[in-house]
């Protein structure tokens, strides 16, 4: 299938031309579908094993007594610490809860004056609703004011969104190979079309439809290869712009992730999953016309 002898001029097929600049699209955005995918993936991990087991509690301002306020934590921390469903509980300092808002309100005097309710970081030895639900009701005794955020229902919400971005992302794909398919076999008809003399002269001087099929096909590998070539080489600039402007968020709004090998390595076989394809609905197509016509 792959051999050089070509009796067909399908260097000026006309039909075809524009296969490789549609496959050049479509690998592009392929790609961005496939980053995206792996950066929200990679995301949603290092959250999930940050959060998992742990609870944070708010203690609100208590008449605006700091005092008051630092008894009432002191409390809730005892509480916890003699839980036997708490593996760790600590207050979190105000200098880091303003720098955690500094990303959002900026660097200035506004914070300090702000009325800010006091954080107890808790971890538990076990994730699971009874714990959660032991560990709440034993805070709300000591402290009724006092607000518990289960980090597993936002971040079920953001694994519900992620899912949504992982189908739209499938269905970007399946639009991609099927966009393609349907191209290979438009072009792929029309170039026998515009050859049918060509190919009726090879018949009668003995060539089978296969030999035929598969000068089609080696066409339609070299178009796809090269088409998800310059698609990756297309969307090379684009991902390093996208970095670059992701750089220059702060990371507290907008995290920086590492993507995984298997990432590259499936942006890597896209251009030869392209011309595969390309060439197996080539030859199929040239196969199935000229089979019609005997």
């Amino acid at each position: 299938m792959f051999g050089i002898r070509s009796d067909l001029p399908l260097k000026r097929d006309t039909a075809s031309r524009f296969v490789l600049w549609l496959v050049m699209v479509l690998v592009f955005m392929a790609s961005l579908a496939v980053t995206v995918n792996s950066y929200i993936g990679v995301l949603l991990n290092d959250w999930n094993r940050s959060v998992t087991g742990t609870l944070t509690v708010q203690i609100p301002l208590v008449d605006g007594d700091e005092k008051a306020t630092a008894a009432v934590v002191a409390k809730v921390i005892d509480v916890l610490k003699r839980h036997p469903a708490v593996a760790k509980a600590e207050a979190v300092p105000r200098a880091k809860v303003t720098e955690l808002l500094k990303p959002w309100l900026g660097d200035n005097d506004v914070i300090a004056d702000l009325p800010l309710p006091a954080l107890i970081d808790v971890e538990l030895q076990a994730d699971g609703a009874d714990a959660v639900a032991a560990v709440t009701a034993s805070i709300k005794t000591a402290a009724p004011q006092a607000v518990i955020d289960d980090h597993r229902i936002w971040l079920s919400r953001v694994m519900g969104l992620a899912k949504g971005f992982g189908i739209v992302a499938l269905t970007i794909m399946v639009l991609v190979t099927s966009a393609l398919g349907l191209t290979i076999v438009f072009a792929t008809r029309a170039s026998l079309a515009e050859f049918a003399q060509v190919i009726d002269v090879l018949h009668v001087v003995g060539a089978k439809d296969s030999y035929i099929a598969r000068q089609f096909a080696r066409r339609a590998l070299a178009q796809g290869m090269l088409g998800g070539l310059a698609g990756l080489a297309l969307y090379a600039p684009a991902l390093a712009l996208v970095a670059w402007l992701a750089s220059r968020v702060d990371p507290e709004i907008l995290p920086k992730a590492t993507l995984p090998p298997t990432h590259w390595l499936i942006l890597a076989g896209l251009p030869l999953a392209a011309g595969f394809l390309a060439m197996l609905t080539a030859h199929v197509t040239v196969r199935r016309a000229l089979s019609a016509k005997v």
